[in-house]
């Protein structure tokens, strides 16, 4: 597994870019950490401090599901709350 970077295609950076912007619309707070596979399947940390994850996960199911249909990104997003130590305990995050 590997810092996104530049592994992410134009079209895993539009939809983690597309999915990062719904969850900031009703979680402001939220970081991310994306990952890419070896098999090129992105990996998307979502850390908040939202109290039921899956309303994150409810958030972005039809996107992501509607990507992977297309066949366009495989796109898995894994809500986690913040550290008990503090945003700065996260690993390093997209802004």
């Amino acid at each position: 597994m590997k810092d996104a970077g530049e592994a992410l295609t134009a079209k895993a950076a539009a939809l983690v870019e597309d999915i990062e912007t719904r969850i900031r619309g009703r979680f402001p707070t939220a970081t991310f950490n994306v990952r890419v596979g070896p098999d090129g399947r992105v990996y998307l940390a979502v850390y908040s401090d939202v109290k039921q994850e899956f309303e994150i996960q409810d958030l972005v199911a039809n996107r992501t599901v509607d990507a992977l249909i297309a066949g366009d990104v495989k796109l898995h997003v894994f809500p986690r709350r913040l550290p008990s130590e503090g945003p700065s305990a996260i690993p390093p995050s997209r802004p």
